[in-house]
């Protein structure tokens, strides 16, 4: 081995090093999302007001970054080249996807809808089997066939409990993880365009002025908002929504998708552990199941590569 290729695996290491312990942080951030959100909900807010807030204070943020990163000319080309695609695809992302699972969680408990978010590479496959005629293997059906097992466990249990209500909530929950992954389908190629800092500015940007167009639209009364419900709001906006979106898009600049999507698998847990301790949600062996299988339905979905 010569002395000028040994830095080579060394530096591959720590690129996938780095990118890891970016991915768990921010996946660590996003799944305290939904508790945070059912949090909002008893304090008084909707839908609409809690992601209104969290635009209010995350978008300033993301328009400052968009900003500094454009003080060079070679990503003024990169926008201009690229930017619209990145506008359209974070507001299917960032706005489309976000609505829908908060208005998912008005109707189901925290650590459902994280399940449910939780199968988007499902969804992936099928996407990928329909518009790019990649056809998943026999071993890759099984898995998501598993994974759906794992969520009608917990399904079961809540109908019981909550009633109709649950299918509302799942229907609004999976139809976000569906637009959620044409997102990460249609966005890896645009990073590795315009970086992964760029693009989540100009996406995260992009759905937080529709968030607002959306709140003016909505003939909402933001005076009626509680002080509770303000400083929830924000909390969302910065730290389960700025931070963990850029440290994932830095993450996903540096790992495979299968890389990415295996850090992930601590996240519902991490909602489950935050559910009981903070909501009071219960934890049953129904929930147990159901969180393994689907664990163990994405972690093996995600060994398999379509033929």
């Amino acid at each position: 081995m010569t002395e000028d290729s040994q830095p080579i695996p060394s530096t591959v290491a720590s690129t996938t090093q780095i990118g890891i312990l970016l991915a768990l942080a921010g996946c660590i951030l996003f799944s305290l999302k939904p508790v945070l959100i059912k949090i909002a909900y008893q304090a008084g807010g909707d839908a609409t007001s809690i992601m209104a807030l969290r635009a209010f204070s995350s978008l300033p943020l993301y328009i400052a970054m968009f900003f500094y990163l454009c003080r060079r000319a070679d990503n003024r080309n990169k926008v201009r080249e690229h930017g619209l695609k990145a506008v359209v695809i974070g507001i299917l992302g960032y706005y489309c996807a976000s609505y829908l699972d908060i208005a998912s969680l008005a109707f189901i408990s925290a650590q459902l809808e994280r399940l449910l978010i939780f199968l988007f590479p499902t969804f992936v496959v099928l996407i990928s089997w329909a518009l790019y005629k990649q056809v998943p293997t026999k071993q890759v059906m099984l898995s998501a066939l598993i994974g759906y097992l794992g969520i009608a466990f917990i399904f079961i249990h809540d109908f019981q409990l909550l009633g109709k209500s649950i299918v509302k909530g799942s229907l609004l929950a999976m139809a976000s993880a569906l637009v959620f992954a044409f997102y990460l389908v249609w966005s890896k190629p645009l990073i590795s365009h315009l970086g992964s800092a760029l693009f989540t500015s100009i996406g995260m940007g992009s759905a937080g002025c529709a968030i607002l167009l959306h709140l003016l639209s909505s003939g909402a009364h933001i005076t009626q908002w509680s002080q509770e419900l303000i400083v929830i709001g924000v909390l969302l906006g910065i730290f389960c929504t700025v931070l963990p979106s850029y440290l994932i898009a830095a993450a996903m600049a540096r790992l495979s998708p299968t890389q990415l999507s295996l850090t992930s698998n601590i996240g519902p847990a991490i909602t489950a552990i935050a559910a009981v301790f903070l909501l009071g949600e219960t934890f049953t062996l129904w929930h147990a199941i159901g969180m393994t299988l689907v664990v163990f339905s994405v972690v093996t979905m995600n060994r398999r590569k379509p033929q």
